[in-house]
């Protein structure tokens, strides 16, 4: 029994799909390709995704899924919010830098760049936000408690970092643990503000 025939095909195709553009980037992927690559037809490709958005809505979010397990790994092994919040953001940073599917959307050149992809990490954001924040939400209050923030602080304050995360993916300015620091520090003052 091979690997291609135990692997749903859902998996095969972003895998396929996947590959495709971290060899030739993301213009170079069309559903013919992927069901060639994959060895399934391409009205199969339209059947798993509907078109190359939600394609690249389903990489997405199939990346933000290994983001948010490195988030929980993190922050489980940190003690107090401020350092859970830096170890986290730390994680997240490098494996943005490492993660080749990422990189190659970040840095290809505008004329190489299809919108589907560059939007869902930016303007079309909402769901990877959503899908951050209930994640880290939920680390807080389990992890953290008590909690000096009511829910829709929380909410708020879990967000901004989720959003500077985000933000220092796709346009990093400065390494790394750098950067973690700085939104533990800016987590830091809300915590105090929220005490005080």
């Amino acid at each position: 029994m091979t690997t291609t025939a135990v692997a749903p095909v859902r998996e095969r195709l972003l895998d396929a799909a996947q590959a495709m553009i971290e060899d030739s980037g993301w213009s170079s992927v069309t559903m013919a390709r992927i069901g060639e690559r994959a060895g399934v037809s391409r009205q199969t490709v339209y059947n798993e995704f509907g078109n190359k958005h939600g394609l690249a809505e389903q990489l997405a979010m199939r990346e933000l899924a290994r983001f948010l397990d490195v988030v929980r790994e993190r922050m489980s092994a940190e003690s107090t919010l401020v350092e859970g919040i830096r170890a986290a953001c730390e994680g997240a940073l490098l494996m943005g830098e490492q993660s080749l599917l990422v990189r190659t959307i970040v840095t290809s050149l505008p004329e190489e760049q299809d919108a589907d992809f560059l939007q869902i990490l930016t303007t079309e954001s909402g769901e990877i936000v959503e899908s951050a924040v209930a994640v880290v939400k939920q680390c807080v209050v389990e992890l953290y408690p008590p909690s000096p923030f009511s829910d829709a602080e929380l909410e708020v304050a879990v967000e901004v970092v989720v959003r500077l995360v985000l933000s220092a993916i796709t346009r990093p300015s400065k390494p790394a643990r750098e950067a973690a620091t700085e939104i533990a520090w800016i987590t830091g003052l809300a915590l105090k503000g929220a005490e005080a």
